[in-house]
């Protein structure tokens, strides 16, 4: 996904993950360390905003650039445009 988004001149990748507190039974951190490992740096967290099986979950936002910043920046091309 990241090549693709990258060769249509995507620049900025964002996520948005759902982690409780403390590991409980339907949902663990390990998509924090999963990202992080793809090079996704912590971006922002809101508190308490999320909640499913009586439990209040965080959202974290962790973003990656692909490419670099540039001043007159091209559009976005197409991805039937790059597919060849």
């Amino acid at each position: 996904l990241e090549t693709a988004l990258k060769a249509q001149g995507v620049l900025n990748l964002n996520a948005c993950i759902a982690c409780p507190d403390v590991d409980d039974e339907y949902l663990t951190r390990n998509s924090i360390v999963f990202h992080s490992h793809l090079g996704y740096t912590m971006a922002g967290e809101v508190h308490n905003c999320g909640e499913n099986f009586a439990c209040w979950y965080q959202m974290f936002w962790m973003e990656t650039m692909l490419d670099a910043h540039v001043d007159a920046q091209p559009p976005i091309k197409r991805f039937d445009a790059v597919r060849a």
